[in-house]
């Protein structure tokens, strides 16, 4: 094992952290808190008497009557549909707005996904927000991401930095002392120290991967940053084993618009719970652009919320999708009800495709993602292992119209005792680019079928029981 899992989605690799074993130590805790009990069944289908869903656009909520002519339209589809049942169970039981007037671009791996933060940092005025789980040196294609953010703060952009104290405890205290030297706020996410504990648990970390640009774009995803991310996972193919530390196949998006402006409101509310310094003055919540004609919903999930918005959406999601559903998960340990979902969709017709690691960064995460494949192959669920490189990303696009782009993997510990934040988009031109990169990585994965995984080695089935009676704690 090449490292101690620290939070279901991340491992400091090469050695053994004190401070991960602590959370491990203390995980336990998380076990008593069950997620909430949902009856999909009883959420009535949006129809054209439905109360105008909770729209909002640059201007704020929009007026009553936009929001009725949307909500109708999405009740057109069908008393069936996706969207229609989605929607009002979210409406039910979240209490996130959908927004308007926004743009979203999709970025692929960590030198696209540099290269857009870059542009987008070097043309900060006013302030650059960042949240992580895992903050180091990281470059790409011969550029830091520290040097430009002390840059920017020299120059009188205000910086701010909320790092994870887990995620990030490999990091040399020179880079954090380095930023402030330059002039940027940096604030640990519950200190390893108990003492300096800030929430209410101690296992509560911050998965959460944001960068905020004058209150104006958003990126948020699946990528730390991190130096596992300065090749491409293409780049990687083909070169002979593949390895863990570099290049892994991840997804990111940028976000202009209103939903911008809300990942924003949630970094503001996670560094002032985290009793950080009082942040620079800058124009944090300036009033948003109208970027383009996409709808979007920010689930931000949080143990002090006690909704599991993340899983929610995703149970839903899959409760009522009728013709695929095509999910991307690094670490995937699903409940009884998000693995019945995928049960019942498959089904009832609904083609159903999974794309796992075949090798991961902590090996007993993996076999408790494969406990779970007897069932879901029996049931005609179509699984694909990515053997080339490691997959990090945490996407789901559900009938060709719902994609997530998120940091939420599918197991207890995002679900419950991580802040973690998932984009959600409305928008059938996005979910076809999302699909067209799922079939891409699906050429680079094999799929596991029912004779292959029955003809597994001996002592597998043994390692998945016991990791299986783990997963709550992974």
């Amino acid at each position: 094992m090449t490292g101690v899992q620290t939070n279901a989605g991340q491992v400091r690799r090469g050695r053994v952290l004190p401070g991960g074993l602590v959370v491990l130590l203390l995980a336990g805790c998380a076990t008593a808190k069950p997620l909430p009990e949902r009856n999909l069944d009883a959420v009535p289908p949006l129809t054209a008497a439905s109360p105008a869903l909770d729209i909002r656009g640059v201007q704020g909520e929009l007026p009553e009557a936009v929001r009725e002519r949307i909500t109708a339209r999405l009740a057109d589809l069908g008393e069936d549909n996706l969207l229609g049942r989605q929607l009002a169970a979210m409406e039910e039981f979240s209490p996130r707005p959908l927004f308007a007037d926004n743009r979203v671009e999709l970025l692929v791996d960590g030198p696209d996904t540099f290269n857009a933060l870059y542009a987008a940092m070097e043309g900060a005025t006013d302030h650059i927000n960042v949240e992580t789980f895992i903050f180091e040196a990281a470059e790409s294609q011969g550029r830091s991401f520290v040097e430009l953010l002390a840059r920017k703060a020299r120059g009188g952009v205000a910086v701010n930095l909320l790092y994870d104290a887990v995620g990030s405890d490999g990091t040399p205290d020179e880079t954090f002392s380095g930023l402030k030297a330059a002039g940027a706020q940096t604030c640990a996410f519950n200190p390893l120290n108990p003492l300096e504990n800030r929430t209410a648990e101690f296992v509560q970390r911050t998965h959460r991967k944001s960068v905020i640009v004058d209150g104006q774009v958003a990126f948020s995803g699946g990528l730390n940053l991190s130096r596992t991310y300065g090749a491409s996972s293409r780049a990687m193919l083909g070169r002979g084993k593949p390895t863990i530390d570099t290049g892994w196949r991840d997804t990111h998006v940028a976000v202009w618009g209103p939903a911008a402006l809300e990942i924003q409101r949630l970094f503001i509310a996670s560094w002032q719970k985290q009793d950080c310094p009082d942040l620079p003055p800058a124009r944090y919540l300036r009033p948003p652009r109208d970027a383009g004609d996409t709808l979007v919903r920010i689930d931000a999930s949080s143990p002090e919320s006690r909704t599991a918005e993340t899983w929610q959406a995703a149970l839903a999601a899959v409760t009522y999708a009728r013709r695929s559903v095509d999910i991307t998960m690094a670490y995937f340990a699903p409940d009884d009800a998000l693995e019945d979902a995928l049960l019942e969709a498959a089904a009832r017709g609904t083609r159903v495709r999974l794309l796992l690691p075949a090798f991961s960064d902590f090996s007993g995460v993996l076999y408790a993602a494969q406990s779970h494949y007897s069932r879901l192959l029996e049931a005609g669920v179509q699984i694909h292992e990515a053997r080339k490189v490691f997959v990090h990303a945490k996407t789901i696009v559900v009938d060709g119209v719902w994609s997530t782009v998120g940091t939420a993997n599918w197991d207890y510990r995002s679900f419950l005792d991580n802040d973690e934040l998932n984009v959600v988009i409305i928008d059938g031109a996005f979910a076809g680019r999302m699909t067209r990169l799922f079939e891409e990585d699906l050429r680079n994965a094999d799929r596991v079928t029912p004779e292959d995984w029955a003809d597994r080695a001996w002592y597998r089935p043994f390692l998945e029981r016991f990791w299986a009676a783990w997963e709550r704690l992974l």
